[in-house]
């Protein structure tokens, strides 16, 4: 085997092994009283900082090369407990910000069914290409996120990365790696400081017309969270209707 040949592989080896940890920010204000948050810039909860702060310890077990984090308050603040755990400096980067709601920000969904009844009605059926309040279609978010999120991976080719952004992305970018239906990612749950796992250029699909790489390792892992009080107050905050991210 060529010099060439060899290096060559061995990078598609390593980025293969590149290890993604997502991780959705602790509960924030706008979790807690139950308002869709979009980009508005709304703080961790009391709540939130305690699953922050729970999520850095069960972090501090594992090494990770970089930490990344969304420039919004509520996942900058959850990192900022991992990154003293870590040893790691946070890089912000506004491309991992939750879907843009625009005018349907800082509501809750009776007041927006109000608001925009029209708007509101066609949301039911969950189309991906509708920009709720102005804002970005879930097909949108899902392209910004997926770039984001690949860059970043090779960037950091055979490494381990964790990731501080938002539930309405994390779900998004889990039905890119698996091809999914956009209309599918509501039942997936993701809990404030779960973590999910994905390896995005591992092989999965090989050969064939349509070969796939990307694999799930892990879908809301919340154990961290897991005493009688914490994990029933986490349940708590997730949203009756998936809507508020």
């Amino acid at each position: 085997m060529s010099t060439t040949k060899h290096t060559s592989a061995a990078a598609l080896a390593a980025l293969a092994n590149t290890e993604l940890w997502l991780i959705r920010h602790g509960e924030s204000t706008g979790n807690r009283d139950g308002v869709l948050q979009g980009q508005e810039d709304m703080p961790l909860s009391d709540l939130g900082h305690d699953q922050a702060k729970r999520l850095a310890k069960r972090l501090s077990a594992t090494k990770f090369t970089a930490l990344y984090s969304s420039d919004l308050s509520r996942a900058r603040q959850t990192a900022e407990y991992s990154a003293d755990a870590l040893g790691l400096l946070i890089s912000a980067d506004a491309r991992l910000r939750e879907i843009d709601v625009g005018a349907w920000s800082g509501l809750n969904n009776v007041a927006i069914a109000e608001r925009f009844p029209e708007e509101w009605s066609a949301w039911m059926d969950r189309d991906p290409d509708l920009r709720r309040g102005g804002g970005e279609s879930y097909a949108q978010a899902q392209k910004r996120v997926a770039a984001a999120i690949t860059d970043l991976a090779r960037k950091h080719s055979g490494g381990r990365v964790a990731i501080v952004m938002h539930g309405g992305v994390i779900r998004a970018y889990i039905a890119h790696l698996l091809g999914l239906d956009l209309r599918h990612i509501w039942h997936l749950t993701i809990m404030n400081t779960s973590i999910t796992r994905a390896r995005p250029f591992a092989p999965a699909i090989q050969g064939g017309r349509r070969p796939r790489p990307g694999r799930i390792d892990v879908i809301n892992d919340a154990s961290h969270l897991e005493t009688p009080t914490a994990i029933t107050r986490a349940k708590q905050s997730q949203p009756r209707i998936k809507t508020t991210t």
